[in-house]
């Protein structure tokens, strides 16, 4: 099983029946992992797609994932369009609500988020790391004519972004050091070329309180992040503001924009939320 870019397995083989049973733990449902192996190949840029053209995707044949489409509309997670292609249906959502509503704090943070992305003209974002990704759970601001707005629920990598490198920095000893491997693991020739980014970025998190990124997630984009620290229930959250690259500024970013926003994550640490350690 490979990971694509987008971070949703692949498969180049035939049928891929057998290298999936064999890549798995065999205390693993197999079924279970391809039927959510079907939600994943769904994404902002394929809304749509037909039963040939996830069999395609996922190395499966079509009589498998007709059946797997099958099941998941009828649990309701998968509908069909006009053209009786495939498309993710809104119960999915209802899935989320239980994660989200166990992050209140989300809404405390919001208006700081709100005054930030104003400052800035762009927009603001709260992330948590999950994995080798960092899963947006908060955005504010909406500026006209920008090349990307944030959602929640969207993911991102940690090794190649300014939220990324500003959630790593949190990570300190054996945790650090585990994660790394696991990055490398998954990433080796992303992570071979991003490696001194990731390193400094890190640095300056834990020594300035921020980091910036020069597009080497979205190449649109310019993006300041600021690590907020752990909640109660140890998730590691971080704050971070983008704007257009073709308002570049480096000045403006390193001087002005993430000093600022290391001030405010200090100031939502305040209201004892978060708590950041500071230990090598």
């Amino acid at each position: 099983m490979k990971s694509g870019k987008s971070g949703a397995p692949q498969r180049s083989d035939g049928d891929g029946l057998c290298e999936l049973d064999a890549s798995i733990d065999p205390s693993l449902s197999s079924t279970l992992i391809r039927g959510i192996e079907v939600l994943r190949c769904f994404s902002s840029s394929d809304l749509s797609l037909s039963n040939a053209e996830i069999a395609r995707r996922l190395g499966l044949n079509r009589s498998t994932v007709s059946r797997l489409c099958k099941t998941l509309m009828h649990l309701g997670y998968l509908r069909r369009d006009d053209k009786e292609a495939f498309r993710l249906a809104p119960r999915l959502l209802a899935l989320n609500y239980p994660v989200l509503s166990a992050m209140p704090w989300r809404h405390e943070v919001l208006h700081p988020m709100r005054e930030l992305a104003q400052m800035c003209a762009g927009n603001c974002s709260l992330g948590v790391m999950s994995g080798d990704l960092f899963v947006h759970i908060e955005t504010a601001g909406n500026p006209p004519g920008w090349p990307h707005i944030p959602d929640i629920g969207q993911t991102g990598p940690l090794h190649r972004s300014a939220l990324g490198w500003a959630l790593l920095s949190m990570l300190r000893g054996v945790e650090f050091a585990t994660k790394i491997d696991e990055l490398k693991g998954l990433h080796p020739d992303e992570f071979a070329a991003y490696s001194s980014k990731v390193d400094a970025a890190i640095g300056r998190c834990r020594q300035q309180g921020f980091c910036v990124s020069y597009g080497d997630w979205r190449p649109s984009l310019v993006a300041v992040a600021a690590p907020l620290g752990r909640t109660a229930d140890g998730l590691c959250v971080a704050i971070a503001c983008g704007v257009p690259m073709y308002r570049a500024d480096p000045d403006y970013f390193e001087t002005d924009l993430g000093p600022r926003l290391s001030s405010a994550a200090e100031m939502i640490r305040s209201s004892g939320i978060f708590v950041l350690s500071r230990g090598d």
